[in-house]
């Protein structure tokens, strides 16, 4: 059965963008594209899902290790969590979305890994899969409540791999709730 037979198996509804899966050094690039060289033991995987639902879409990422994984591997795995988490904590209304990025940004560039978080942390989520906002280096665009947008840093670096963490939510006065409820410790298949 494919993706979307399973998706309808269990009341959702269709996907809301392509199934992404990369592994190895494909998951090394944003874009990297599917090789014929396949999964390796020792590989991070990256899954990027979403599925419409009442007209909402949504969109998530993990990456896991297929079998035991290098410290580097680790590392990076652990920092974007890191930066994933922090931004999440941090977010509130009346920051600017800049701001919201360099959060985790910043926990990527303490770590050493600057250079190889080369997209935005997020983007808004609703009818469709990306809308405004976009979190991003130097947006001036504030954060209000009812806002709903994914926070997705990640790290790619070139011949070891890549990973991404991708919740999405709403933020309210309180701060960011996510809609995703999978964990985020590193899986190890």
């Amino acid at each position: 059965m494919n993706i979307n037979g399973y998706v309808f198996e269990f009341g959702m509804g269709d996907l809301s963008f392509p199934l992404i899966v990369q592994a190895g050094e494909s998951a090394a690039s944003v874009s990297g594209l599917p090789s014929q060289k396949g999964v390796q033991a020792g590989d991070m995987v990256i899954f990027d899902l979403g599925i419409m639902k009442d007209g909402y879409a949504s969109d998530v990422s993990r990456a896991v290790a297929l079998g035991e994984i290098s410290q580097a591997k680790r590392e990076i795995y652990e920092t974007v969590r890191l930066a994933q988490e922090e931004a999440a904590r941090a977010a509130r209304p009346g920051m600017t979305a800049g701001e919201l990025d360099q959060v985790a940004r910043g926990v990527i560039e303490g770590a050493g890994y600057g250079q190889y978080f080369t997209h935005r942390l997020g983007h808004g989520i609703g009818m469709q899969v990306h809308e405004p906002v976009n979190l991003e280096p130097g947006s001036k665009q504030k954060l209000e409540a009812g806002m709903c947008f994914s926070i997705e840093p990640g790290i790619y670096l070139p011949g070891v791999g890549g990973v991404r963490i991708e919740d999405c939510g709403c933020l309210d006065e309180d701060g960011f709730h996510p809609f995703t409820k999978t964990g985020k410790d590193l899986l190890l298949l």
